[in-house]
């Protein structure tokens, strides 16, 4: 693993259930993600991307072995602990957008610096709202928003705080095909141009072709990793897992 990681997997087991019922979800992944890169995490149904996602993120608790955001086993921390830890240093994008309905979108961009008491710079959040193409619809709510509009002010919630780590579950599978290819454009930019580490899950090869690396996974293992993927690429390597090759 690099030593400039600024997220690292160690061991990560996920179980459920007990007894004769216990489902793997995760068997010992070992894996680390560098700054100013987008990763997606990839596999069949069922094969723990999502799970893997949400341990990495501190969203779920491991069974064993450890999560590590810039050296924080996160794990350890108490919930509010945790809380505060997210909240200065990771950014979140969802397939459901999960926007605060009742404020604007000016409002919502503004809400972690708001949730963390620093000075709203209202400069910075109209010029971040600019960028993802939403210039004029400050003052709207959410509902006033078509899907790829209310996702865009996700990922500008995102960019205008300025995470070190981005997590984003599907970020595109609601979206048509010209609107998601803007949102990854939108995440692609994180990682270029704030230096943000963004690690995905998603199911579409196109999405994952956008990616520096792919990360493969199948009944929880982590079996294969792809750079600089293309989308046929990553398809092939799709239907192996899927015909367990």
């Amino acid at each position: 693993m690099s030593a400039s990681s600024i997220i690292r997997a160690e061991g990560l087991v996920k179980t459920f259930g007990t007894g004769d019922e216990i489902t793997h979800a995760l068997r010992g992944i070992d894996i680390a993600f560098d700054p100013a890169t987008i990763t997606a995490l990839m596999g069949p149904s069922g094969s723990g991307k999502s799970t893997l996602l949400y341990n990495l993120a501190g969203l779920d608790t491991p069974t064993a072995g450890r999560s590590l955001l810039q050296g924080v086993d996160i794990a350890a921390l108490s919930r509010p602990q945790l809380a505060e830890f997210r909240r200065d240093h990771v950014g979140f994008v969802f397939q459901q957008y999960n926007l605060i309905p009742s404020i604007t979108v000016f409002e919502n961009v503004a809400l972690p610096a708001r949730l963390a008491k620093r000075p709203v710079d209202a400069e910075h959040i109209r010029r971040v709202i600019a960028e993802v193409g939403l210039q004029g619809r400050e003052n709207r709510m959410p509902s006033q928003l078509s899907g790829g509009q209310q996702q865009r002010v996700a990922v500008a919630r995102v960019m205008a705080a300025r995470p070190e780590i981005v997590f984003a579950d599907e970020p595109t599978g609601a979206l048509d095909t010209a609107t998601g290819a803007a949102v990854l454009a939108l995440l692609r930019r994180s990682a270029t141009q704030y230096g943000q580490c963004v690690v995905m899950a998603t199911h579409d090869p196109s999405v994952a072709a956008q990616c520096d690396r792919v990360v493969f996974l199948r009944d929880g293992s982590l079996v294969s990793q792809m750079a600089s993927p293309t989308a046929e690429s990553v398809a092939e390597k799709l239907v192996e897992l899927r015909e367990g090759a």
